[in-house]
């Protein structure tokens, strides 16, 4: 599964930086509404794709 997944992200630690963040900053966006049931479900489908992003992002090397 993980190759799968593999391909669904970046190659790059830049790209990949940015794509935590983003999903980071959703999440957080999500749980200032965690009083409705809308805003609890995007924190938690935004915070763990933030962290299988970033269990990907941290098996990227870096480019000099």
């Amino acid at each position: 599964m993980l190759p799968f997944l593999r391909r669904l992200f970046t190659d790059n630690r830049r790209d990949g930086s940015r794509m935590v963040s983003s999903a980071l900053l959703v999440a957080f966006a999500g749980l200032l509404r965690w009083d409705h049931p809308l805003g609890i479900a995007v924190a938690a489908g935004a915070g763990a794709l933030a962290l299988l992003w970033f269990l990907l992002y941290l098996g990227l090397e870096k480019k000099r």
